[in-house]
């Protein structure tokens, strides 16, 4: 391939091209970089930058044209994500194929979304989005959409139907995640689903809680939880029956719902999500800091945990071993690293790791001849058990257990902070989600045309992708809901020959 990009110049070679990107730095500054591809979607991709080898790619990667992307509060808060830097970030994207046909880009390169061949135990079961080996587009390696083009997963792109505009497009992967965590909670009728935090992605997440019921017929309150009065009309306009004052952290507050769902993407919701849940709180924040006592809040949801007191009663710590998201033909496998034996029951129900080192049990875990190399639950004793299961390894991003597994704190820990007060006291669930399924998202956007008019409303401030850094520092004002960057529509993608 060959082309050019704003700030580019072409290259003769059908397999190569060259252009300028922004690229965000750990100091947060955002600077020019020139950037090189050379390679193809079966041979595999060569990616230089600054005229130096910066990293390999293999097949199942298809270049496509940056259009608009959007920008998050992760792409903000990127320099707390253990991934390296500097990086083009940006992953709420639209990009065009040669023929300028518009395509939404899911994130997560798997081997299943690459379209290649595997025997991948995470991909093979169910969980393609979490496989250790994907990389994530704008912000795990990939170059994002905030540069002029992208090397997308070729079984991830996804071709937008006309009825759908570009405003709302633009919003697909945020709105799936909004969707991903309605659906994860379902709730029932006559309960309150609180959303914590009604802005980017909480006023979606509003949004998503109306459309279900609307399409289900499930008559669920849906309250908008506001510190600043001026959200308070944008939660009700997105479908909010109420609007709420947001409790100050370490206040007395009664639980206002069943459910909290906590979009603030401040290291203080998670708290205050806390004492406003009579039920279960559901963490979207990727924040990257330290929260309610915990180091590892955002790789909770990064790897979609779900935690909760260890029953003190046989027959509910019997229903919770049945009920861990192992696959229906497997026995559960439970690492059990608190400080009291597992009990003599557990045993005939589930294959225990026993030990105090998760990293170990990892190992014991990886050496299986078969099954996912992780525990489906584990039982620790305090935050710091639950730090050490989310990442017993400190330079790899993995788990002891299982994405969307299970981690169970018992009684009588060491440490007693807000999460494990309200997991015990108040007998609270945590429960997380990160990403969310395109074409559910899309299906329900068709369906239903108040949705896809309403959602563009988000989109406060459009920016040229020159303007980058102006962007960023918009997206941090109050006056800003969404900020999204527009591409120059001058350049030309290059086409893709086979090897």
């Amino acid at each position: 391939m060959s082309g050019k990009a704003e700030g580019g110049s072409a290259d003769s070679d059908p397999n190569t091209a060259e252009f300028i990107g922004f690229e965000y730095h750990s100091d947060e500054r955002v600077s020019p970089a020139r950037y090189r591809w050379e390679g193809s979607s079966t041979r595999g991709w060569q990616i230089q930058r600054e005229g130096a080898h910066h990293l390999d790619l293999g097949p199942g990667f298809r270049p496509l044209r940056s259009h608009r992307c959007g920008v998050c509060s992760t792409d903000l808060d990127r320099r707390f994500l253990p991934f390296p830097l500097p990086q083009i970030i940006g992953h709420e994207v639209i990009a065009l194929d040669q023929v300028s046909r518009r395509h939404v880009v899911e994130i997560n390169a798997s081997h299943e979304a690459r379209g290649i061949e595997h025997a991948c135990p995470f991909c093979l079961g169910g969980l393609a989005t979490h496989c250790p080996e994907r990389r994530v587009l704008g912000i795990h390696d990939l170059p994002g959409g905030f540069g002029p083009w992208v090397l997308a997963p070729e079984a991830a792109i996804i071709p937008l139907p006309d009825s759908i505009s570009d405003d709302a497009a633009v919003l697909i992967e945020p709105f799936a995640a909004a969707l991903h965590a309605a659906e994860s909670i379902a709730p029932s009728a006559g309960e309150r689903v609180a959303v914590l935090g009604p802005r980017r992605l909480g006023l979606l997440v509003i949004a998503a809680l109306a459309a279900l019921r609307k399409r289900d017929g499930t008559d669920y309150k849906i309250l908008g939880l506001v510190r600043r009065p001026s959200m308070a009309d944008w939660a009700l306009r997105f479908g909010a029956d109420e609007v709420l004052q947001a409790p100050d952290p370490g206040s007395a507050a009664e639980p206002c719902a069943e459910f909290v769902i906590d979009t603030t993407g401040n290291p203080l919701g998670l708290e205050t999500a806390l004492m406003a849940s009579g039920r279960e709180v559901h963490l979207k924040s990727t924040h990257g800091q330290p929260s309610a006592g915990l180091r590892h809040t955002t790789e909770l949801v990064v790897d979609e945990l779900t935690l909760q007191a260890w029953p003190e009663d046989p027959d509910e710590a019997k229903a919770v071993v049945r009920d861990s998201p192992c696959r229906p033909d497997d026995r559960p496998r439970v690492a059990w690293l608190a400080s009291t034996p597992p009990p003599a029951w557990l045993s005939d129900r589930a294959d225990v790791w026993a030990g105090k080192d998760p990293n170990a049990l990892l190992k014991a875990l990886e050496d299986q001849p078969s099954g996912l190399p992780r525990a489906d639950l584990a039982v620790v004793d305090d935050e710091a058990g639950i730090d050490a299961v989310v990442r017993p390894r400190e330079d790899e991003e993995i788990s002891l257990v299982r994405p969307r597994g299970q981690i169970c704190t018992r009684a009588g820990g060491a440490r007693t902070g807000p999460l494990l007060h309200a997991l015990h006291q108040r007998k609270l669930r945590l429960s997380t989600s990160r990403c969310g399924d395109f074409e559910k998202a899309l299906a329900l956007l068709v369906a239903d045309d108040e949705l896809a008019q309403r959602l563009p409303a988000l989109i406060t401030h459009r920016v040229p992708a020159t303007r980058l850094p102006e962007a960023l520092a918009l997206a941090r004002t109050p006056e800003c809901i969404k900020v999204v960057i527009e591409h120059a529509e001058t350049q030309s993608l290059p086409g893709t020959q086979a090897d």
